[in-house]
């Protein structure tokens, strides 16, 4: 299937191409794939598109407090939130993919044997820093970590500075620049920073696996425009790039 065939025939329009640009609001654990498929989008249709990211609490919170874009994509449970509470389409909702946690450290490091509760609690209690995406934020991810150190026994005073960032890609690059040892967050957070390296997933029983889900806000400029972004984005062309970025589709 071409791209321009995935998109519905009223979008090869030469108006399409001069219209505002349709604009994405997306939680970081997505901004690499949604960019690709922007991408593939304005290739299609000659429909500029602009992105715009936050944390999972930052994306929700913007969507209520006023801001509308033509498309909203966050965690599962943020995002039908705003569809209950009338801030989001419920018919347009599209699961994107479902990500787990992994840890990173930076490249060229020594790999540590986290396979296990034991080996990974060993290897966090040992390290100088951690880096955590901020839970007071809204960050998806960071009471499940904050509650993971508590379970493994790494502790909150005397133990490795616990880094909290309001985003899980800014905690990778982090890593990667050396100003702190370990992260734990989204995979695709971390395949996407070059010089950090994924060591391995949280073990099973760990885990947080957490579905992206995306659909069009109440107040979205372009409702038409939207649908036809997240039928590529939910369709064929937009599961291949998740699957890229380490998602689990379908």
């Amino acid at each position: 299937m071409t791209l321009r065939r995935a998109l519905p025939i009223l979008l090869a329009t030469p108006a399409l191409a001069q219209a505002a640009p349709l604009s994405i609001l997306g939680t970081g654990a997505a901004e690499h794939p949604i960019d690709e498929i922007a991408k593939a989008f304005t290739r299609a249709t000659g429909r500029a598109v602009r992105t715009a990211t936050g944390n999972g609490g930052q994306v929700a919170a913007r969507i209520r407090g006023g801001e509308a874009p033509d498309v909203v994509l966050n965690a599962g449970p943020a995002l039908d939130g705003l569809i209950r509470d009338g801030f989001a389409v419920a018919a347009s909702r599209r699961e994107m993919g479902r990500m787990r946690l992994a840890v990173a450290v930076k490249r060229g490091s020594a790999l540590p044997e986290i396979t296990t509760e034991a080996g990974l609690g060993a290897y966090l209690r040992s390290v100088a820093s951690i880096g955590v995406s901020d839970a007071a934020t809204g960050a998806t991810s960071g009471q499940h970590v904050l509650d993971l150190l508590a379970r493994l026994g790494v502790p909150a005073v005397g133990g490795p500075r616990i880094a909290p960032f309001t985003r899980g890609i800014t905690a990778v690059q982090a890593v990667a620049r050396g100003e702190i040892v370990t992260v734990i967050t989204q995979a695709s957070e971390i395949t996407a920073v070059p010089d950090a390296v994924l060591v391995a997933p949280l073990p099973d029983h760990l885990q947080l696996i957490t579905p992206y889900v995306a659909a069009i806000p109440t107040r979205a400029p372009d409702s038409a425009a939207a649908e036809a972004f997240l039928a590529m984005a939910s369709g064929p062309v937009g599961q291949a790039v998740f699957r890229a970025a380490g998602f689990a589709v379908g």
